[in-house]
């Protein structure tokens, strides 16, 4: 058996459900920040794993005031436990990657940035959906997610960095995932906290263009101290504008977590919304 298959038998084995491999020349297009190369200079391949949300997960998502709905089992199952578990997969990899001589960075999962977070932006240490997209696992949709045909966009991602010299996987080439014209661009009419604009952000990945909706990250990231689906009432403003969000970040004015939503980060970051993972229709069949 080659390395490369080696490698997806022990992902696969230790629970992921997909795994794919990109060259590094598909992130030509990048920022220099977002190249493989940025943090290892003689980086060869990227490896990708994602681990599924269940689906009974997705079904029950809703608000606690919604008779038969809870968001907690997605809080635990389907994002922090879930990364831990994709975290754990990536450190195996890198451990069986080092033990043939080669040199291995793991990046954090899904939702978990720290280079930037000074900066009040939604740029990430590695890009992560864009590097799954570059190692064939599906393609973006509107929503700025990962879609794939099996999973549609319930799933966890995790990508390593590498200098092995790895098989690269074919780039997604299969039926649209991602049909704005059937949902009605749902994410964007149904985001809760209005954080997609109607403009469209181009990305050109390996020799394809992709695209998918501008993102107010200050109104995605933040809304977790007055998100729909917390536990407490919080003072945080029903639809703030921007500036106002600003000045909350830097605690300047009285608005405060509630302590039930406080709780709920805890044990590692907890998302307050996850609405356009969770109610995304796609992938169409």
């Amino acid at each position: 058996m080659n390395l490369t298959d080696s490698i997806k038998k022990h992902a696969m084995k230790m629970g992921a459900d997909l795994v794919g491999i990109a060259s590094v020349d598909r992130f030509d297009h990048a920022p220099e920040e977002g190249k493989p190369q940025y943090y290892m200079p003689d980086a060869r391949s990227v490896i990708v794993i994602a681990t599924r949300i269940l689906e009974g997960i997705c079904d029950v998502f809703g608000s606690f005031e919604e008779t038969g709905k809870t968001i907690s089992p997605y809080f635990w199952h389907g994002y922090s436990q879930l990364n831990w578990a994709n975290s754990w997969i990536a450190i195996q990899i890198g451990k069986l990657l080092e033990d043939k001589g080669f040199k291995v960075i793991p990046f954090p999962p899904t939702g978990i940035n720290y280079r930037h977070l000074d900066k009040n932006s939604d740029i990430p240490d590695f890009y992560n959906k864009h590097a799954a997209v570059a190692a064939g696992l599906g393609e973006f949709g509107l929503n700025r997610l990962l879609i794939t045909p099996q999973f549609g966009t319930h799933q966890r991602l995790v990508p390593l960095i590498t200098n092995a010299d790895l098989k690269p996987d074919p780039m997604y080439s299969g039926p649209k995932l991602c049909r704005p014209d059937k949902c009605k661009s749902y994410c964007v009419r149904k985001c809760p906290h209005k954080a997609f604009e109607e403009n469209l952000l181009s990305v050109i990945i390996g020799d394809r263009n992709y695209q998918y909706a501008v993102l107010n990250s200050l109104r995605c990231k933040f809304q977790q101290w007055g998100g729909k689906y917390m536990r407490g009432k919080s003072s945080f403003p029903v639809q703030p504008d921007d500036e106002k969000l600003v000045e909350i970040m830097k605690g300047n004015t009285e608005h405060k977590p509630n302590k039930y939503d406080k709780q709920l980060s805890w044990f590692t970051y907890g998302p307050a919304c996850g609405e356009c993972l969770v109610k995304c229709p796609a992938p169409w069949k």
